[in-house]
């Protein structure tokens, strides 16, 4: 099996996600991506075991919801109130080592040195990149082999977000790691992804091997003589994404971006 996690009809009861399907290959980096809303971070939650759902959502063939402790501690998930905000980072490294078989000590305070954490401030008090620092350090402190990582680099300064990125491209080193991730930042998806899934209203709207989506699309004034996929007007005239391949001229086509794919495929007609 390729798969870290098939997704097959996903639903949840207050109707933020209709239907999902969506295969995670395991070893490889996949973006999720879409407008606020979309549903990336309530399927993040449902794969980390977090809230029900209806439909399949397996990993590794098992059904999530059916997981032993074990199996599900083996899944590392950093998102919305990942710690417990009345506790300071010591003390929720305390609470961390009881509740992981694997827990790493270590691991958790050598991340938290290297992002300049303090460890005697309650989590709550921290800003919203520290937040995120800190809930990262707790994901891959436990021996997780998958990472679900839910806007991994928000509030961060450029910096912060290099120094981020090249901790998952040394995580993602081991092959039978898997990545889903999903960021607001899409040029830090260019740079780290494998493949990308866009979710629109509740749905799998694209999906595909990022590098191939990138070449395979572009974004002209008019149509520049080929069909179009989608089309956005605006005040100055109309937008359109076309397939490169189709287009009679080819040097008057810019080059898409997940931006652009987020923004004709959820908006565009």
């Amino acid at each position: 099996m390729n798969e870290a996690i098939s997704v097959r009809r996903l639903t949840v009861s207050y109707g933020a996600l209709h239907g999902i399907d969506l295969d995670v290959p395991r070893g490889q980096v996949t973006g999720l991506i879409g407008p606020n809303g979309a549903g990336k971070s309530t399927l993040m939650k449902v794969l980390a075991g977090i809230i029900p759902y209806g439909g399949s959502a397996k990993k590794s063939g098992r059904e999530i919801s059916k997981l032993t402790r074990a199996e599900r501690q083996k899944t590392g998930y950093a998102g919305e109130c990942s710690l417990p905000p009345s506790l300071t980072l010591s003390q929720a490294e305390r609470v961390l080592s009881r509740i992981f078989s694997e827990w790493s000590g270590k691991t958790f305070y050598g991340y938290a040195a290297s992002f300049g954490l303090p460890l005697d401030l309650k989590t709550g008090e921290f800003s919203s990149g520290m937040k995120a620092k800190a809930a990262l350090a707790a994901a891959l402190s436990h021996g997780a082999d998958t990472l679900l990582l839910d806007e991994p680099t928000s509030g961060m300064d450029i910096a912060a977000r290099e120094q981020v990125l090249d901790i998952l491209y040394d995580y993602m080193q081991d092959e039978t790691h898997t990545l889903l991730v999903s960021s607001h930042i899409t040029s830090d998806l260019e740079r780290l992804c494998d493949n990308v899934a866009l979710i629109g209203g509740g749905e799998i709207a694209l999906y595909g091997e990022k590098d191939e989506l990138l070449s395979r699309y572009a974004v002209v004034d008019g149509t520049g003589g080929a069909h179009a996929v989608r089309t956005l007007r605006r005040e100055y005239g109309v937008r359109a994404l076309v397939e490169r391949k189709d287009l009679r001229d080819a040097d008057n086509a810019e080059r898409v971006s997940l931006d652009d794919l987020i923004l004709f495929f959820v908006k565009g007609e």
